[in-house]
């Protein structure tokens, strides 16, 4: 017999990518972003979009290296 529990849907939130709002306020492109970090374009336009499934670290690191924050500041765990 199946488990009712595995096809239970359950809400486990959502992640939440702040990458172009951070860009804004730091007045930075997307292309500059991409040329001074050595990040494809549109891998960055992915993040901005909040379509990307993955998250490569160095991808992270060099953000984070380049608008001087904190990787909380680029992505967040909402409940809502």
């Amino acid at each position: 017999m199946l488990d009712k529990e595995l096809f239970e849907y359950k809400d486990y939130g959502r992640i939440q990518i702040n990458l172009n709002k951070l860009m804004e306020e730091k007045n930075i492109t997307t292309y500059e972003l991409s040329s001074k970090a050595n990040i494809r374009f549109q891998t960055i336009q992915n993040l901005r979009k909040g379509v990307a499934t993955r998250f490569d670290l160095e991808v992270l690191a060099k953000i984070c290296y380049m608008l001087d924050c904190k990787i909380e500041d680029i992505i967040e765990y909402t409940t809502k």
